[in-house]
C-alpha cells in the first residue's frame, strides 16, 4: 500500500476573520531603479552591473476601497511595513512603516546608504506587509499580538551566480571549546580562500564565527554591534594570508574581491595597486574598513 500524501498542500494560518485581506499586496511592484520597468515577480536574477546601480522603489499599489472592504474600522491598528534583509549577513533593517488609516503611500525609496551590505553579498529580500501595530482584541479569526501580518509580498533580488563573500556561523561555548578558542572569542575567521576566484554556486571564501549570544542572528537589533562585527570580518579576510589579494595581478570579474573593492570607497570602486598598499598598513586598512562600514556613525547612535 502506498504512503498517503497530501496533492495539494498548504500553509494554514489562524486568522480566518483576516483571510480576506491576504490579496492586498497582490498588485505591489518593485522597480529596481528609475526608468527601469516595474516587476511583480517574487523572485528576480540581475548582473553584478546592475546589483551595484541599483536604487530600489517599491509600489504597495493599496486600494483604499479593497482596505475598507477587508479591514473596515480595523484598518487604523493595522500598519504598512517595509523592511530590507541581506540574508548572507544575517541582517535586517525596517524601511519604513507607514499607517493604514493616513494617506496610502505610492512610492517607498530603499536609501542607498542601506544597499551597502546587499551589494556586497549580491543578494537581498525587501518585503512588504500589513502588520497589526499594537495589542489589541479585534475578536474570533483576527490577530491580536502586535506584529502578526495579515498581508505579506517580498521581493527577493540577486546575482545570477548563488555566492556569498562569506558565511556566519554561531560561536557557541562547546563550538569554540572543540576549535581551541578562548571563551570570549568575538569574531574569528577561518577557512579564508583566494577571494579574487569566482567560486562554485552557494559556496562562500570564508567561514566566520561569531559569539552566539551577539551573532547577528540572535536578533539583538543594533546596527552598531553589526557594523562592529562586519568591520572585524572584512579586516581579518583582508589580512588573510590565504585571499590571494598579494599575488593577484587583476581583479577577476564576479570574484568576492571585486564586490569588496566596490564598497570600499563611496565615490568609486578601489583599484588592486590602491588595496595591496593599504595591506602593508594595518591600521590604515583597519580605519578604512571602519569608515566603509560606517561603524562611528552607528556607535554614535548608542
Amino acid at each position: 500500500m502506498s504512503a498517503w500524501v497530501r496533492s495539494q498542500p498548504k500553509t494554514l494560518r489562524p486568522y480566518f476573520g483576516a483571510e480576506a485581506a491576504g490579496s492586498l499586496l497582490d498588485d505591489a511592484e518593485l522597480v529596481l531603479k528609475a526608468g527601469d520597468a516595474p516587476v511583480q515577480k517574487n523572485r528576480l536574477m540581475i548582473d553584478d552591473e546592475q546589483m551595484q546601480t541599483v536604487a530600489p522603489r517599491l509600489y504597495p499599489r493599496l486600494s483604499e476601497k479593497e482596505i475598507n472592504e477587508t479591514l473596515g474600522d480595523r484598518c487604523s491598528v493595522f500598519t504598512l511595513v517595509v523592511t530590507l534583509r541581506t540574508p548572507q549577513m544575517l541582517r535586517r533593517e525596517l524601511v519604513v512603516r507607514h499607517s493604514l488609516d493616513e494617506d496610502l503611500c505610492e512610492c517607498i525609496k530603499v536609501p542607498g546608504a542601506m544597499l551597502k551590505d546587499a551589494k556586497l553579498t549580491g543578494l537581498f529580500e525587501l518585503g512588504m506587509s500589513i502588520c497589526l501595530a499594537k495589542e489589541v482584541d479585534l475578536g474570533p479569526g483576527w490577530p491580536s499580538q502586535i506584529g502578526s501580518w495579515v498581508a505579506k509580498k517580498i521581493f527577493k533580488v540577486g546575482l545570477d551566480r548563488k555566492q556569498s563573500t562569506f558565511r556566519i556561523i554561531p560561536l557557541t561555548e562547546e563550538l569554540a571549546k572543540r576549535m581551541k578558542l578562548p571563551k570570549g572569542t568575538f569574531v574569528y575567521v577561518d577557512d579564508v580562500e583566494n577571494m579574487n576566484e569566482v567560486h562554485a554556486d552557494g559556496t562562500a571564501c570564508a567561514s566566520v564565527y561569531v559569539a552566539e549570544k551577539i551573532c547577528p542572528s540572535s536578533g539583538t537589533g543594533k546596527s552598531a554591534i553589526n557594523s562592529l562585527i562586519f568591520s572585524e570580518i572584512i579586516a581579518a579576510m583582508l589580512l588573510a594570508e590565504e585571499n590571494g589579494i598579494k599575488e593577484a595581478e587583476e581583479v577577476t570579474s564576479g570574484s568576492p574581491l571585486e564586490a569588496l573593492l566596490k564598497n570600499l570607497q563611496p565615490d568609486r570602486a578601489m583599484t588592486l595597486p590602491e588595496i595591496k598598499k593599504l595591506l602593508k598598513d594595518p591600521l590604515r586598512l583597519r580605519a578604512t574598513v571602519h569608515d566603509s562600514c560606517g561603524l562611528v556613525a552607528d556607535l554614535e547612535k548608542l
